[in-house]
């Protein structure tokens, strides 16, 4: 065999091997769902239009012996009967998020001790998450009871807030972000394994998921990671310095962050919050919990970052 021919043979094996490795990152979890009798519906805040759609879906269900029960939020807005969410979690098989990505970011976090797939019907506009279209939700369901889907692991981060007189625990699915209360300039000290990395200066932080790189991340400036990888990813939000940029790291570093100034706060998926002062800490670091999300069997994580973000256009 020539010199070039070799070369072209390892080519052509590290690109195969490369090939079959995406696809397996692609497709990460085995699990299936032992049985589809119950489903619980959440509904996006604040759109009672939604009412008719539930309604129908709900008829569907009926029609294929399956119970849908709302969360009592969901239906107080519609005017509909419902149980408190975390009921509806321990009774639920799976769970539907009728709404954007929000909505199903919601969900996930608050039915996350539960460990149920969630699935998410894309409402909204963009939907990076919910890739299911509200026109196929009742083709889904077919699929789901034909086994044609899939459930992929999402990383979630565990919180660890230091706070004087006060410590908190809280898990995150998209981003952690720590900016000032008035908008105004901040300073936060970065460690990775007790070593101090960095001094950021400027509008805030974001440590992202790669499930959340392409949220406010992305927004920021931030990089886009594939979605099953390990990584945290660091963003600072418009930096006093050019040269502070976005740092991508493994998920076996501790990450430590402390505010050096009084009434910032910290946004947890930009759903909730709590207050910081100088010189209190949040440690950082991978939870063993993973988030389950149903998608579609074929769904392609590139092919949709390229219809979303018009790439190739």
């Amino acid at each position: 065999m020539s010199l070039d021919a070799y070369r072209i043979f390892w080519i052509l094996t590290y690109f195969n091997f490369l090939n079959g490795k995406m696809r397996t990152m692609q497709t990460n979890s085995s699990e299936r769902i032992e049985k589809l009798e119950t489903i619980g519906v959440v509904l996006r805040p604040n759109a009672p239009e939604l009412r008719e759609y539930y309604l129908n879906f709900k008829n569907f269900l009926k029609l294929k012996n399956i119970k849908a029960i709302l969360d009592k939020k969901s239906a107080r807005m519609i005017g509909e009967h419902g149980i408190d969410f975390y009921e509806m979690c321990k009774q639920s098989d799976i769970i539907i998020s009728l709404g954007g990505d929000g909505t199903l970011i919601s969900a996930a976090r608050k039915s996350i001790d539960f460990q149920k797939p969630i699935l998410g019907v894309n409402m909204g506009k963009l939907g990076f998450l919910t890739d299911f279209k509200s026109n196929e939700l009742n083709e889904c369901i077919d699929a789901l009871l034909n086994g044609d889907y899939r459930i992929d692991l999402r990383m979630v981060i565990d919180v660890e807030a230091l706070l004087s007189g006060y410590k908190g625990q809280f898990k995150v699915i998209n981003d952690l972000v720590v900016r000032h209360k008035k908008a105004k300039m901040v300073h936060i000290k970065l460690y990775v394994d007790g070593i101090l990395v960095n001094n950021y200066f400027g509008d805030g932080l974001i440590v992202s998921t790669p499930t959340g790189a392409t949220g406010y991340n992305l927004s920021a400036g931030g990089p886009i990671v594939f979605p099953y990888a390990k990584n945290f990813i660091i963003t600072p939000i418009c930096p006093h310095s050019l040269t502070q940029r976005p740092i991508v790291l493994p998920v076996n570093f501790d990450i430590t962050l402390s505010v050096g100034d009084d009434d910032c706060m910290a946004l947890l998926d930009g759903q909730d919050s709590f207050t910081l002062n100088s010189h209190d800490e949040i440690k950082i670091g991978m939870s063993k919990t993973n988030a389950k999300m149903i998608h579609h069997k074929n769904r392609n994580f590139f092919k949709v970052i390229s219809e979303k973000l018009h790439w190739g256009d």
